[in-house]
């Protein structure tokens, strides 16, 4: 049982002000890096219109068109019709500017694209020992290297167990989730918003095929079965080659 509880822990993601030295409160808001994930369905669009769509706007979402921004995911699922993208910025103050920018709001504007929401996290310092940290990892500007991309979006709530108990084991644990250890797994960023309680995980996968083996690996199990652990959500989406436009494909 103990070692069941030992995998099981290793999903758990701690804030990034708990994983740094303890710096005033509002300096630890701007310097934390922070990740935005927005998603939006089409309405009256083709596939291959939105395809274009994305050619003709992706030069404006690259981070020297925005301030803060280190770089964009454009992803997709063609089956659950749920598209948008994944942002990495460097500090809170960017991804607010970019929250109320003209840009973003002709974008939720657009008539063709429909229930648009916006997430947005942390990034936990432990994010270094999974190739998580954005700023830090290896990028390719080659669309082909998205071919076989898939990202998965994982999220949950914290139950029964305080921020600090789920930061330290988040820390004790997190290396078994670096490429080493996971067959396809590109890297993985830890996310967590203590506002909303939510918390969770941003996987990247080589291929299908190891984003498939992960979902059914004994380790996500024993994460998913864990009671501190509750509304266990996953969202698995392929990767835009347009996203090398905007510093937005990770490779090892």
């Amino acid at each position: 049982m103990k070692n069941i509880l030992i995998i099981a822990l290793s999903f758990l993601v701690l804030s990034c002000q708990q994983n740094k030295p303890k710096p005033p409160a509002k300096q630890a808001a701007e310097d934390s890096m922070k990740v935005l994930v927005a998603n939006y369905e089409l309405n009256e669009i083709s596939l291959e219109d939105h395809a274009a769509l994305g050619e003709a706007v992706a030069p404006d979402f690259s981070p020297d068109k925005i301030e803060g921004l280190i770089g964009k995911t454009f992803i997709g699922n063609v089956d659950t019709g749920n598209f948008g993208g994944v942002y990495y910025f460097k500090n809170q103050a960017s991804l607010d500017a970019f929250l109320g920018s003209e840009l973003l709001a002709g974008v939720k504007a657009h008539p063709n694209l429909a229930n648009f929401t916006t997430h947005q996290f942390d990034v936990a310092g432990i994010s270094s020992v999974t190739n998580g940290l954005a700023d830090q990892r290896k990028t390719s500007a080659n669309r082909a290297d998205a071919a076989e991309m898939h990202v998965l979006i994982a999220n949950y709530e914290l139950n029964e167990i305080s921020l600090e108990d789920h930061a330290a084991l988040g820390k004790a644990v997190a290396p078994d989730f670096s490429p080493d250890k996971i067959e396809g797994l590109i890297g993985k960023t830890f996310i967590g918003n203590v506002d909303t309680g939510n918390f969770g995980g941003v996987y990247y996968f080589e291929t299908k095929a190891s984003l498939d083996a992960f979902l059914g690996s004994e380790l996500l199990a024993g994460v998913k079965a864990h009671p501190n652990l509750a509304n266990f959500t996953t969202r698995q989406f392929g990767v835009a080659g347009v996203s090398a436009l905007t510093n937005g494909i990770p490779v090892l």
